[in-house]
């Protein structure tokens, strides 16, 4: 990880000591540098990682220690014959005294010592750095602390949590830490006095869920807790790691708030097939319990349920015909995934619905708007539309039927009747041509379409049986003047022919009938178009 060059300055007359020092081996990501030099000046001690001096010098000892770097060492050897130095100030200035410095061995293993040492304090800032680094790119609130509750270091997190620097912070307790009254520490309602003596107790990791009062309120932390053992194998302090789940619980209760006001059964299922959650509408739905099914299989439950079910594709949805309360509702199913920050798949949301009061409704209204109100036969709107979506090139026959004056019904027997009869005539229509799209056009004329081939003579058939009945209808009643039929009939294999020229071919079939005195039917020629 790093790698030193020592340079090593030797102030000596004699080359005796670079030689000893040289044959020291450097210890590993280490290399020397050596120079030996005939006279002292500061320049030269400044740059010196390590200055050995081995003559007299001009300066005091004070002086040589001022121009050195803090980490930069300084040993004064002491010669047999040397009688003029001041002890006590080069053992406050000097980090180490080599004494007898010709007796070679002695002086290598008190360089190798020095050697030894350097490295030691290199590793130890290495090892700090590491752990400096380490602890602040964490995100957490990272601690250590002794035994007494003193905090020995902390990272940036913590520093930013409880709004101090860490020269506040080294060395205090929570009650000074995190700004609290005596009474509140005393109580420890908010500081975590109880888990540091349970961590020392159990002298293991634990878990705690821990509130803490702070400057920006009141937090919610998942906090782990590690006793930290000395050479003794006893405690001598805790390291700890919090995790401010604040904004999580938060979303948490905010989940719950929706998922009660939603209008809809809800159901949350994790990635482990496992549900996690679900709200009282679902619970009132399905008339069971949260707690009977969470941490149980969805796939179970479901199977359980909807075991007799009809299930059907409504888009993305899915439809079931399930049996409540004897009744027989239509519930709808509709699954969302949920997926983490990475987009990984998360869980899933299931929303129950029950449509069926919906599906009726839509199901009536699409009838009201494709049928006529009176007669309960499809209008003339949705005849073109099943005609555009159903034709295919398929043969066409057309029946286009008028009731005869059918005016002086509603003029002579009131509107009512004139209902009563439209409504008569298109039961008579269902009766004979029960197969057939059946449209009232509007007023008293009426149209049967079939799609497919269709032989001209059993179709005449048919509709001299429709006049026949009609016929029959009518003279039942009391009332006379009732009205009779004229038909035209029209068809075509063209599928180029569009149906708005087989429908005019169908009323001129039907203008003809009327012109030969009502109530018969007209098969439409050519022919006709010349007359």
């Amino acid at each position: 990880m790093y790698h030193c060059k020592l340079k090593i300055n030797i102030f000596s007359t004699s080359s005796f000591l670079e030689e000893v020092l040289k044959k020291v081996p450097a210890k590993e990501r280490f290399e020397h540098e050596f120079e030996t030099l005939s006279s002292i000046t500061l320049e030269k001690i400044k740059e010196s990682n390590i200055a050995i001096i081995d003559m007299p010098s001009c300066y005091l000892p004070s002086q040589l220690r001022e121009a050195c770097e803090i980490e930069n060492r300084l040993v004064y050897c002491l010669n047999k014959d040397d009688t003029e130095f001041d002890l006590e100030a080069i053992c406050q200035y000097f980090d180490d005294l080599w004494e007898n410095p010709e007796n070679a061995a002695l002086t290598a293993f008190r360089f190798e010592r020095l050697l030894a040492f350097i490295k030691s304090q290199k590793d130890l800032w290495l090892t700090e750095n590491y752990l400096e680094s380490g602890i602040n790119s964490i995100p957490d609130l990272v601690w250590y602390k002794d035994v007494r509750g003193a905090h020995l270091k902390v990272n940036d997190a913590f520093c930013q949590a409880v709004g101090k620097t860490k020269k506040e912070v080294e060395g205090r307790g929570h009650y000074y830490i995190w700004d609290l009254k005596k009474e509140e520490y005393e109580k420890g309602e908010y500081v975590c006095l109880e888990t540091e003596e349970i961590v020392l107790k159990e002298r293991k990791t634990c878990l705690f869920d821990e509130k803490v009062k702070s400057k920006h309120g009141l937090r919610q932390f998942k906090t782990y807790k590690s006793p930290i053992f000395g050479d003794d194998g006893e405690p001598i302090g805790t390291v700890g790691v919090a995790h401010d789940v604040t904004d999580l619980e938060n979303m948490g209760t905010e989940m719950e708030i929706i998922l009660r006001s939603m209008p809809f059964s809800i159901l949350v299922v994790g990635s482990d097939g496992l549900i996690i959650n679900a709200n009282e509408r679902f619970e009132d739905y399905f008339k069971i319990k949260r707690e009977e099914i969470v941490n149980h299989s969805y796939q179970e439950w479901r199977d359980k349920t909807l075991a007799n079910s009809t299930l059907s594709k409504n888009g993305k949805a899915t439809e079931v015909v399930i049996y409540k309360d004897g009744k027989e509702c239509l519930l709808e199913i509709r699954e969302e995934p949920i997926y983490d920050i990475f987009y990984n798949l998360a869980g899933r949301l299931y929303i129950y619905r029950d449509v069926t009061t919906e599906r009726a409704l839509e199901e009536q209204i699409l009838y009201n708007s494709n049928t006529d109100f009176l007669t309960g036969l499809y209008n003339r709107r949705y005849f073109y539309e099943y005609v555009n979506q159903h034709r295919n090139n398929k043969p066409v026959s057309l029946i286009y039927v008028d009731l005869d004056h059918f005016k002086g019904i509603n003029d002579n027997f009131g509107h009512q009747t004139g209902d009563e009869v439209l409504i008569a005539t298109a039961e008579l229509l269902k009766i004979c041509f029960p197969e057939a799209f059946l449209t009232r056009l509007g007023g008293d004329e009426f149209l049967i379409m079939i799609l497919g081939k269709c032989d001209i003579s059993q179709l005449s058939m048919r509709v001299e049986w429709l006049l026949k009945e009609i016929d029959n209808k009518y003279l039942k009643t009391e009332k006379t003047s009732l009205p009779t039929a004229s038909i035209g009939i029209a068809q075509t294999e063209d599928p180029d022919l569009s149906i708005d020229q087989l429908m005019r071919q169908s009323d001129l079939a039907l203008y003809q009938a009327k012109q030969g005195g009502r109530n018969r039917y007209q098969i439409y020629t050519p022919d006709l178009m010349k007359k």
